[in-house]
């Protein structure tokens, strides 16, 4: 069986751990604050959520990926690649601007 791969933006990511470990947008905001030292509101972590691999917001995580992935303990390689695998059983919704 060959392993299926799917494009994911680090925005789409970064809103699948979110999901994955329960947390608000404002808790995610808050706790990347304190982690950056860096003042990170609501509306930023919810746009960096809705970027898609080629929009500035991209920039802003990659430049932010120590500290996102501290957080997350995930995987800044990973966090940072353009493609992820796909399990049979996970389904991507699309997300609305």
């Amino acid at each position: 069986m060959t392993a299926n791969y799917e494009l994911q933006s680090p925005g789409q990511k970064l809103h699948l751990l979110r999901l994955s470990i329960g947390w608000s947008e404002q808790e995610c905001a808050y706790r990347l604050t304190l982690e950056a030292n860096e003042l990170i509101t609501t509306d930023t972590w919810l746009n960096w959520e809705q970027s898609g691999l080629r929009d500035p917001q991209s920039q802003e995580i990659r430049r932010l990926a120590g500290p996102i992935c501290k957080l997350f303990t995930a995987d800044e390689n990973w966090l940072l690649s353009n493609t992820s695998q796909v399990s049979q059983s996970a389904t991507i919704l699309p997300m609305k601007r």
